[in-house]
């Protein structure tokens, strides 16, 4: 399955010779900020900037779990949301995408995700990406839907989630719906607090290894990804729609010592109708 690639600022200019390195264009890109007294564009560089220097960590999100970490009621408190890493984008697929939706009758979708740390660790910054560019009077460049989350103690998830309001970039381009919008923050809250199950989540190794590394789960395979800039997850791989199966859920649950850790966790599915499933022929003549 393909997945949507998030393109930051840099490089949908880096084929301009007006900027001659990353930390040419970060610094020329923060001056403009400052200049522009935009404290928004100022948060989006350094959040393309702490992804870059990350070497680009990502999650491909697989169809069959996005409703379900979606519906998940996230009543805990928001400061215990914590990234697993300083940046990572949210990359979600190009075929069945179940985060699409409709704006003056033309088809839009969610394609990438890119969140970070603002504020001191105070919130989470989303730049949300659906393909869309502007001019900026020398390049074509994304246009992103922003988000800002704040993790307070004493206020939960849902109480966060329903004081977020209208963005600054709201009136922008095309409108994502609110609710949609609401969607794409939960969804990077629960993939914060999802356990590392490898039936969840398991390492992106390059394509001519995945075979390999599906039969021996050696971890050179994912070492040697990684020296090749392939630095990502699968999550929801293994999540399948099978015919009288009915589908593993996640659930939110409280782990650790006092019960104090929240994690994300899948429950097993089970075969459904089974006494139906044994009536199925088998194809033997006796």
């Amino acid at each position: 399955m393909d997945f949507h690639m998030f393109i930051t600022n840099r490089e949908a200019c880096s084929k301009s010779r007006l900027v001659d390195s990353s930390e040419e264009f970060y610094a020329m890109a923060i001056a403009e900020a400052v200049a522009r007294e935009s404290p928004q564009f100022y948060q989006q560089v350094k959040s393309e900037r702490f992804w870059e220097e990350s070497r680009k960590p990502y999650y491909n999100v697989w169809p069959s779990i996005v409703p379900m970490l979606t519906r998940l009621n996230l009543d805990l408190d928001s400061s215990l949301i914590q990234l697993p890493l300083k940046a990572l984008c949210i990359r979600l697929p190009k075929h069945q995408n179940p985060m699409s939706f409709q704006w003056q009758d033309e088809p839009h979708e969610i394609r990438s995700i890119l969140l970070s740390e603002i504020n001191d660790g105070l919130g989470l910054s989303l730049l949300i990406d659906i393909g869309e560019t502007i001019n900026n009077g020398v390049f074509q460049v994304p246009l992103y839907t922003y988000r800002n989350f704040p993790r307070q103690e004493g206020l939960t998830v849902e109480q966060s989630l329903a004081g977020l309001g209208i963005g600054i970039s709201a009136e922008d381009g095309v409108l994502i719906p609110e609710p949609l919008i609401d969607d794409c923050v939960r969804l990077c809250c629960s993939l914060c607090l999802l356990e590392n199950d490898p039936s969840v989540i398991e390492p992106d190794v390059l394509s001519k290894d995945r075979a390999k590394f599906e039969d021996s789960a050696d971890q050179r395979y994912v070492e040697k990804a990684h020296r090749r800039g392939k630095i990502g997850w699968n999550v929801g791989r293994r999540i399948e729609v099978a015919p009288h199966y009915r589908r593993p859920h996640m659930a939110l649950v409280w782990t650790g010592r006092g019960r104090t850790v929240p994690k994300i966790v899948p429950r097993r599915g089970s075969v459904v109708h089974r006494e139906l499933v044994q009536k199925v022929p088998s194809g033997f003549e006796e």
